[in-house]
């Protein structure tokens, strides 16, 4: 298939995509389907009809598609967390639910910094640190993101972190655990202490051990906690039905 026939192949699709959606959105089984994949998440004092008007709001869920995802896993049920950064009310009202659990997690025990990325991420944190800055002078440090790839980079200043200093981890979204990992690497690596992590969506469905081994060691916050699947390409259902494969950079706002 030529790289043209492919192109005009995914425009079509990205097309019918956005128009299946805009419908969905409009109409009123997107009540149903937003439920669907809502679980209680209990260190959020959101409730599940918040979650669902933040979803619903942003147009962020993409249903009934097939996506890669970063890791290259695939999923029939995509979060694009850059639909709700666009909304600076949404962030807001996200940044403050985190900004109270963490005054009250680490009420006896003060952290030094937030550690996020230079994606939309780093609204969350520097919204956390600005609701907290009476109460904890929070540095927020910023690792390196790479739109192109959807990978974090581990590269920080000299200096912003220091020894023993306690910080806590934030993405936007996890799904394996791996990301948050590698922000709380960036901590330890520099003698820091982490103390927490932070995402606004766990977006799983359990299959993924890390993550089960990062909510058992650490105190871990999610704003959301959405039923996603993904699957390996070679176990992936869609992909026996040859459903057309989209890669998530090519799911845009609608």
């Amino acid at each position: 298939m030529s790289v043209k026939v492919k192109t005009e192949q995914t425009e079509r699709l990205v097309t019918d995509l956005v128009e299946r959606h805009r419908r969905l959105y409009d109409g009123p089984d997107i009540e149903s389907e937003l439920k669907s994949i809502i679980r209680d998440s209990p260190q959020s004092k959101l409730s599940d009809w918040d979650v669902h008007r933040i979803l619903r709001t942003s147009r962020s869920v993409f249903f009934e598609t097939h996506v890669e995802v970063v890791s290259g896993h695939h999923t029939a049920t995509y979060l694009r967390f850059e639909s709700i950064a666009q909304i600076p009310q949404l962030i807001r009202l996200i940044a403050r639910d985190m900004a109270d659990w963490v005054r009250q997690t680490f009420q006896e025990s003060p952290l030094v910094g937030i550690v996020a990325t230079t994606s939309e991420a780093r609204h969350l944190a520097e919204g956390v640190a600005d609701l907290l800055r009476d109460k904890m002078r929070l540095r927020v440090v910023l690792t390196p993101f790479n739109r192109e790839t959807g990978k974090i980079g581990t590269e920080v200043a000299t200096g912003v972190i220091r020894s023993g200093e306690r910080f806590v981890v934030l993405n936007d979204v996890t799904t394996r655990g791996n990301c948050v990992s590698k922000l709380g690497q960036v901590v330890t690596d520099h003698g820091g202490s982490l103390a927490g992590m932070m995402v606004f969506a766990r977006r799983d469905s359990g299959q993924f051990p890390l993550m089960g081994e990062l909510t058992a060691k650490f105190p871990f916050y999610c704003t959301a906690d959405l039923n996603m699947p993904q699957w390996e390409p070679q176990s992936c259902p869609l992909c026996r039905m040859k459903k057309p494969l989209l890669s998530w950079r090519e799911l845009p706002e609608f």
